[in-house]
């Protein structure tokens, strides 16, 4: 005979949620959007205040989605739930604020500020803010002296109008996507007022008034900057602790720094000008000091060097990237790094048109084959008959080669079988490698 089920023990045992700590309730409403951790408190007696001691803050809005969020009495702006829910909450640090805000109306920037400064005023570590508009914004002043932040992050419609003297001297991490500085005297007070920094983001997506920076900072250690607005850019960097520089389409003047070990440097859509010196050979005369080098080239034009490559004693390994049939760099390269000892090739955008001569053997083999380079990673390699071409001469020229892996990119286990056995049958200048193929 079937038992009757008890809803009451039925229901006490489902809500195990409501049971657990409350350091751990925080945690799980920490991973939520703001709106929707507030919106918890309905379940209940247990949950309805909790939110209100939330370290973390996340707002989000866009007019395109939503115009407004509504409540049990008809609608209540964007605007009115985060005044509120600032209100309202208990009067502790915030650990991140995080804001992504899309609006037409350029009214809310006076809230906006009020946002960020209850923010600062509550000890914030972390700030994330998205905020995109017609008329850009600018930051409170008083976000220049804030002592507790440690990580900024900036995109959008968003402009730093520094003061002359800015101190932030817990932050280690600043990432810029929006229109950097007024000027270049408000940029260097940024830098200046930021003693500590360690890694530096900056990604330039429309035009500003700044044509040239100082990248000037004894303590940096990772710089990256991302270039995608066409005109005139320059950048001097001077940055003795500087240990890893990734450059995306976009121009160098000057680096005054020896210490740099990993480099990354992407000319996928940078437009070089015809008066401009090649910027990737430029770089790499600079950087003697380089352990670890990856060369992004998938643009259809042609990268020229216009002047001998430096000797790079110290480079150990090599990333190339470059859009298919685009190779003639890549013996430079090697001749430039005679003790590289890992290599990794791979080819982009592979289903485009093939050009049948694009492997051409250059006329002295480059030292590193012969002596150091143990380990080839061929990425997206098929066996095309210029693969073939290509994979013949390392193979017969490395004398040292202890381990080549090959993806194809290809599902088909059978072909993957066929393009192992093809390379190797090839002719090989080491005794004792492996060739096999790699997942991914």
């Amino acid at each position: 005979m079937a038992t009757e089920s008890n809803p009451k023990r039925y229901s006490e045992e489902v809500d195990r949620i409501s049971n657990l700590p409350e350091c751990l309730l925080y945690d799980i409403l920490s991973l939520l959007p703001t709106k929707q951790a507030v919106a918890t408190s309905a379940l209940s007696k247990r949950w309805k205040l909790l939110w209100t001691k939330l370290t973390i803050l996340d707002f989000s809005h866009s007019v395109t989605r939503n115009q407004g969020i509504g409540n049990n009495n008809g609608r209540m702006t964007f605007t009115h739930f985060v005044c509120n829910v600032l209100l309202l909450r208990k009067p502790l640090p915030v650990r991140k604020f995080r804001l992504v805000l899309d609006s037409f109306d350029d009214s809310i920037h006076f809230h906006v500020s009020s946002w960020i400064c209850y923010a600062l005023d509550h000890s914030v570590e972390e700030m994330e803010l998205l905020l995109l508009f017609r008329k850009p914004f600018e930051l409170p002043y008083c976000f220049f002296g804030c002592k507790s932040l440690r990580i900024v992050t900036l995109y959008g419609d968003i402009v730093l109008n520094c003061p002359s003297y800015v101190h932030l001297p817990n932050l280690k991490d600043l990432r810029l996507g929006s229109k950097l500085c007024s000027n270049e005297d408000s940029f260097h007070s940024l830098l200046t007022g930021i003693p500590n920094l360690i890694t530096f983001f900056i990604g330039r997506v429309r035009r500003d008034d700044i044509s040239a920076i100082n990248i000037c900072h004894p303590r940096l250690l990772f710089f990256c900057i991302q270039n995608k607005v066409p005109f005139p850019f320059k950048i001097e960097i001077d940055a003795p602790s500087l240990k890893c520089l990734s450059f995306f389409d976009g121009s160098v003047q000057d680096i005054l720094t020896t210490n740099i070990v990993k480099a990354t440097f992407d000319f996928s859509e940078h437009k070089q000008q015809a008066d401009e010196h090649d910027s990737c050979g430029h770089l790499l005369t600079e950087l003697r000091s380089i352990q670890s080098l990856l060369v992004r080239h998938t643009k259809v034009q042609s990268l020229r060097f216009g002047f001998s490559l430096t000797m790079l004693n110290i480079l150990k390994s090599l990333q190339f990237d470059v859009k298919c049939c685009k190779w003639h760099i890549l013996p430079r390269l090697l001749e430039s790094a005679p003790n590289l000892e890992k290599l990794i090739l791979h080819k982009v955008d592979t289903d485009g048109p093939h050009e049948l001569c694009c492997w051409t053997e250059p006329p002295h083999v480059p030292k590193c084959l012969e002596s150091c380079l143990r380990i080839i990673s061929l990425l997206k390699f098929k066996s095309l008959e210029h693969d073939l071409e290509f994979v013949q001469f390392f193979l017969r020229n490395a004398g040292v080669l202890e381990k080549m892996g090959i993806l194809t990119g290809l599902l088909d286990l059978a072909e993957n079988s066929r393009i192992l056995e093809k390379f190797s049958e090839l002719p090989r200048g080491s005794s004792k490698f492996e060739l096999f193929l790699l997942n991914g």
